[in-house]
């Protein structure tokens, strides 16, 4: 049951990330403003755009050091990964460097001293695209030899040092960025460092390093359909926020991204489960690697169907207490009907690292190019029409599209699993219709929508045979993250 160790492991290290985001926010606000915070949020994320660099890489070197058996062969993968992403990273921080000192005054309405204080800092942003390439390609090798406690027991540890060794600074030397960006590339650098002694053992490493040709041209291929990948499918995501702004207005968009973030937090499992897959189904021969995918979507269907249920039973009341009832009343719909599109969504996390680790990353890059402009008339017509929940709809449809493209391609359109599925749409939209037809805070409703989920539950955990060993499993596996952050303490 090493995939729900895994699983586990990913799931711990994601929402442990989010935890210290959460907690060091209000504690950077306090320290240093909000201006100066307002930079470094801009800041981390044009270096995750820098991450486009990469071209894929990271991805293809999971996948290509998965498949080999012979140990050089990894090595000279991995080591041609790293040089080639070294490279790309350094053009792409002189890239930034460049741009950076262009912009920074005329684009951003700043005060001279903070203008001051970005442009001392440049060259450390420039150095940390390389630094943050490089670093992907050595949790990229950690993921192929499925080594996911270590990479999460790192990345959080990395996470804690990243956001706190700034705070510290802002505390005790000075809340100026040109002291707080090179402490956070440093802390950065020294974070990088500790995924060296694991990967020497896991790959493991033992002769000089080499760089084959092959490879590149190998890397390259598959990389520039994840880049492309990369690009769109981030585009299809924000493009129906840029149609509301565009046609209802900036207070329209408030009221469909709040809802729309909340039910996007229902990936969260599937991106763990398929993260831990990828580099087993990258080595398993294609009817192997079809077993193991349907077996995880069964796996997955049962354990998200109902958390999904229970979300679009929640949405309305928890916007009402976190937010007020007024703008529940309007956002609500919203996310019930985007929760809809998120449990297809997650299904298809599946085939979608079926079709990369099988070497076809050309097909998931495809479907979105084909997907664009048919959404976009749709996404036009059902603000226009239906207004926000008429957004979240063509949203909907277009998940569903690609989730049927996608299993249909990678093979997975085996009827007995279809009915499964077909049986919880069923209840995910059944629950939907409980929300629209039963009166609104009533008794009835309250407890149609109990019976309803413990249904849900009950036929979840009836369907997957690989969710029941993996329950099983759960208490040794909860005991292992325990003992590694323990020992890691």
């Amino acid at each position: 049951m090493s995939v729900a160790r895994h699983t586990v492991y990913n799931l711990t290290g994601a929402i442990g990330s989010l935890l210290i985001a959460l907690v060091t926010v209000p504690l950077y606000l306090g320290r240093i403003g909000t201006a100066r915070y307002g930079i470094l949020a801009i800041v981390w994320l044009i270096l995750g755009y820098f991450g486009l660099f990469n071209l894929g890489l990271t991805r293809a070197t999971t996948n290509r050091i998965a498949q080999l058996t012979d140990e050089r062969g990894r090595e000279g993968v991995f080591w041609t990964a790293l040089a080639l992403n070294t490279g790309l990273g350094l053009l792409g921080g002189l890239l930034l460097y460049v741009v950076g000192l262009l912009l920074v005054g005329p684009v951003f309405r700043l005060t001279p001293t903070l203008v001051h204080e970005i442009r001392i800092s440049l060259p450390y942003l420039a150095l940390a695209v390389p630094l943050s390439l490089t670093t992907s390609v050595l949790t990229g090798a950690l993921e192929a030899r499925e080594r996911f406690g270590t990479v999460n027991l790192l990345q959080l540890a990395g996470s804690l040092f990243y956001y706190v060794a700034p705070l510290l600074a802002a505390e005790f030397w000075s809340p100026s960025l040109a002291v707080l960006i090179p402490i956070t590339v440093a802390a950065r650098a020294v974070s990088a460092l500790f995924f060296i002694p694991p990967l020497i053992r896991a790959l493991p490493l033992r002769n000089r390093p080499h760089l084959e040709a092959g490879q590149a041209q190998r890397l390259f291929r598959y990389g520039f359909w994840i880049t492309l990948t990369d690009i769109i499918g981030p585009l299809l995501t924000t493009l129906d926020r840029l149609v509301i702004g565009a046609l209802d207005g900036a207070s329209a968009v408030t009221y469909y991204v709040i809802p729309s973030n909340l039910a996007s937090r229902g990936t969260l499992l599937a991106g763990a489960l398929s993260r831990s897959l990828f580099p087993r189904l990258s080595r398993e021969d294609l009817d192997a690697a079809r077993d193991t995918a349907l077996r995880a979507v069964l796996a997955l269907n049962s354990l998200t169907t109902p958390l999904i249920l229970l979300g679009i039973f929640l949405m309305h009341p928890f916007l009402a207490l976190w937010i007020n009832p007024a703008f529940a009343n309007r956002a609500a719909p919203v996310g019930e009907i985007f929760l809809l599109g998120i449990w297809v969504n997650s299904l298809a996390f599946i085939p979608y690292s079926l079709l990369q680790a099988q070497g076809r990353p050309d097909l998931t890059a495809r479907f979105h190019l084909v997907e664009l402009a048919p959404y976009l008339a749709l996404l036009w017509v059902g603000l226009v029409e239906f207004g926000l929940p008429g957004a979240a709809l063509a949203w909907v449809l277009r998940v569903g599209a690609d989730a049927a493209l996608l299993f249909s391609f990678a093979g997975l359109r085996i009827r007995p699993v279809m009915i499964r599925l077909g049986l919880s749409f069923v209840l995910v939209t059944g629950g939907g219709l409980l929300r629209v037809l039963l009166p609104p805070g009533s008794l009835l409703e309250t407890v149609a929508e109990l019976c309803w989920l413990l249904l849900a539950t009950a036929c979840a955990l009836i369907g997957s045979e690989w969710l029941r060993a993996s329950l099983k499993a759960l208490p040794s596996t909860l005991r292992t993250v325990f003992r590694s952050l323990r020992v890691a303490g």
